[in-house]
């Protein structure tokens, strides 16, 4: 973490506590924006875009020159596109058969 390849960042309330969070990967000048979640009780308040455009600008402002996620659903897509990011793609996944 200290060489910022990996960092963390929380959604977090005084009353509440821990309410969501989420991580970055860096490889270079590529970081990965992962585990991004709240707690369904905290859900709708925006946390979750929240903690992605702070893991976003964080990564830039220390010399990323790509961010990218993966959405599991067209409902975290939309979540995502409001804090900036846009599809490019879609990833196909290999599972033992």
């Amino acid at each position: 973490m200290a060489a910022g390849l990996r960092v963390h960042v929380l959604a977090e309330s005084a009353t509440e506590g821990v309410l969501g969070g989420g991580a970055t990967q860096r490889a270079g000048e590529v970081a990965e924006v992962v585990g991004v979640g709240t707690l369904p009780a905290a859900r709708r308040r925006g946390l979750a875009a929240a903690v992605t455009a702070a893991l976003a600008r964080q990564a830039y402002q220390t010399g990323a020159r790509l961010v990218f996620l993966s959405a599991g659903s067209e409902e975290i897509a939309r979540v995502y596109a409001t804090v900036g990011f846009r599809r490019i793609g879609t990833a196909c996944i290999a599972e033992p058969a």
